[in-house]
């Protein structure tokens, strides 16, 4: 069996920004925290999931997206990772959603254990990879693959 998971000797950190009101200046500080420390970042907000609302990052964070990938990674350029989204229950596509398919962000898929499309799955062009992730009530959630045998578990995020 094969995982992927983070390239080797990269560094990744996380960003607390959910515990008030999500503003352009918030995003903007996220996707800029620590450049010279961070390798890649991680992220999975953008417009409601809901199948009618487009939208994108606005001024600042598109500004912060830029600085990223010209300065970042001692200006080799920051990697910024993007969920595809959670809407597939409300028909949702992130080919309507800035964050997923701007040129700064990598779009990322998820499949289900059994290598299905989860019911929350967004489809769209801008899709570069797709990976596991949680699935059906059947099927395992996140599996951690970072220890060895005998240590890992399962992970639910549900």
């Amino acid at each position: 069996m094969c995982g992927v998971g983070v390239a080797y000797n990269s560094k990744i950190g996380g960003v607390r920004m959910l515990d008030g009101e999500v503003t352009d200046v918030v995003e903007a500080q996220s996707l800029s925290l620590k450049p010279q420390h961070i390798d890649i970042y991680s992220a999975s907000w953008g417009p409601e999931d809901d199948g009618k609302t487009v939208d994108g990052p606005a001024k600042l964070a598109k500004e912060a997206f830029l600085r990223g990938v010209i300065e970042g990674r001692g200006g080799r350029g920051s990697i910024f990772v993007w969920a595809s989204g959670n809407g597939g229950r409300e028909k949702d596509s992130c080919n309507c959603d800035g964050y997923t398919n701007s040129i700064y962000t990598l779009s990322i898929s998820s499949s289900t254990q059994n290598g299905n499309v989860p019911w929350y799955s967004e489809a769209c062009s801008s899709t570069l990879a797709t990976t596991y992730s949680s699935g059906g009530l059947n099927e395992k959630q996140i599996v951690s693959l970072s220890l060895p045998p005998e240590n890992q578990q399962q992970l639910s995020f549900n």
